[in-house]
């Protein structure tokens, strides 16, 4: 059998110059030809592990390499790393059958070493090929491996017996009740030789027989109304013995749509007590589950702009009673809850700029207020020292004799008196007057305001 590959002929599938490079590189990585070292033999030895370098990277560093010159832009090289990938996997697929045919045939020559080598290589890059993992796993054995009852099977001296072994092994095994197993055994005879009927009529047979098993789980499962588990059941027997349970399938049609609308009617109401509770992120959830069963359920796309409408509702109120009691910043963080949602973006934004502005009205009077009172106190300290002692002297023998003013008469002469001071700061001295004027009327014994009316008049009659 002729295991090399007319390059020429590979080259010419594809005129992509990144595909050539590839091609060469990955014959010269596996090489194919069949003619392996001399053989003494047909002795197995234990099966060789293989370091294998990771053929994607070194062509992913390939592309890198190529782009550096700077005449490639990043598009270019992503198109030409996607193109090394595809044409990777094409040429694996293919060169992995090529390969596997060069170690089958070293196999039914005889010599099982060389071809367990090859067939090494083939399950370490490409771990879902059946046939290469079969037949590595029986040659594998062969090389040593113990058999049931801790026994040892001598090696075989020809392909012939080696299927042999592996068949009686394999229903010695189904004998022994072990189907699953048993079928992996004879599945192994048929990698060792194809056109065994034996082993292909022990294989239907076994799937058979677990076909059979998984029926019958499947129909108790279903008179006990565990339609998930029976469906389960159902598909595994279909699947291992098609033709005998191909009447299954109306029934499992029947079933599928059950359990979908028992599986909606559960969503929905996980949805709907989710909604309740004020679970919004858990009711979207459950709609989404709905969404999956059934693509076009309205109701479900129905629960899902509720709750994103209720959510930002919540996110409004609580910024609006945070506003109510002049917490600013609470409430902007609660309005930009409903501007990060997406629902009732605009309100809310509206909203923030309401608070934003309270901010600084705040801060406005504050700072107002905070002038105001350094003024004051800076006018009162001018009237102090404008007046001296004197002051208080006389207020203090205008006032002798005259009962102590109230509390509240008391307060409302010193708001007075503070007002005076403004218009006195402000240059108004008449207005500041009358304030002085007001302030001693609630409260005679007003030594400040004594005080500050006697400047103001010498002022003025200078």
């Amino acid at each position: 059998m002729n295991n090399v590959i007319n390059v020429n002929k590979v080259i010419k599938v594809n005129k992509n110059p990144f595909f050539t490079l590839f091609t060469f590189f990955t014959l010269f990585t596996f090489p194919l030809n069949g003619a392996p070292p001399p053989s003494k033999g047909p002795q197995l030895r234990a099966p060789v592990k293989t370091t294998v370098t990771d053929e994607a990277a070194l062509f992913k560093g390939l592309a890198g390499s190529i782009t550096g010159v700077g005449l490639v832009t990043a598009d270019e090289k992503q198109a030409m790393s996607q193109t090394i990938d595809r044409e990777k996997n094409w040429i694996l697929r293919r060169t992995m059958g090529q390969v596997y045919d060069s170690a089958y045939q070293l196999y039914r020559e005889g010599k099982f070493q060389e071809s367990l080598e090859l067939l090494n290589r083939i399950v370490t890059l490409d771990p879902g090929f059946e046939k290469a993992r079969a037949l590595h796993s029986a040659l594998a054995a062969a090389g040593g491996a113990a058999r049931p009852g801790g026994t040892r099977l001598p090696t075989p001296k020809s392909a012939r017996q080696l299927v042999q072994e592996n068949f009686f092994e394999a229903l010695a095994t189904y004998r022994d009740g072990r189907k699953v197993e048993a079928v992996r055994k004879f599945e192994e005879v048929l990698a060792l030789e194809p056109s065994n009927r034996k082993a292909q009529y022990y294989i239907n047979r076994i799937n058979g027989e677990i076909a059979k098993e998984y029926f019958e789980k499947g129909k108790f499962a279903k008179t006990e109304g565990r339609l998930e588990e029976a469906l389960n059941d159902f598909y595994t027997a279909v699947s291992l013995d098609s033709k005998s349970y191909a009447f299954l399938s109306r029934q499992i049609t029947e079933m599928e749509s059950q359990v979908r609308a028992k599986k909606l009617q559960y969503h929905l109401a996980e949805a709907l007590r989710a909604l309740t509770n004020s679970q919004w992120s858990k009711a979207r959830a459950s709609a989404q589950e709905m969404t999956r069963l059934d693509p076009n359920n309205q109701r479900a796309q129905e629960i899902v702009a509720e709750s994103y409408d209720l959510e930002a509702k919540g996110y409004l109120s609580r910024g609006d009673a945070h506003l109510g009691r002049k917490e600013f910043e609470k409430a902007i963080e609660e309005y930009r809850g409903a501007v990060k949602l997406g629902y009732r973006a605009g309100e809310a934004k509206e909203k923030i700029s309401i608070a934003e502005a309270r901010i600084k009205q705040t801060q406005d009077d504050a700072r107002r207020k905070e002038e105001e009172e350094k003024a004051r106190k800076e006018a009162e300290e001018r009237v102090k020292a404008a007046t001296g002692g004197a002051a208080k002297t006389e207020q203090g023998a205008a006032g002798s004799g005259q009962d102590s003013a109230p509390p509240e008469a008391k307060k409302a002469s010193e708001a007075h008196y503070q007002q005076a001071m403004v218009f006195y700061q402000a240059g108004d001295l008449q207005r500041a007057l009358q304030e002085l004027g007001m302030a001693l009327k609630f409260d005679p014994n007003n030594q400040n305001a004594y005080a500050a009316k006697r400047m103001i008049e010498q002022k003025l009659a200078r």
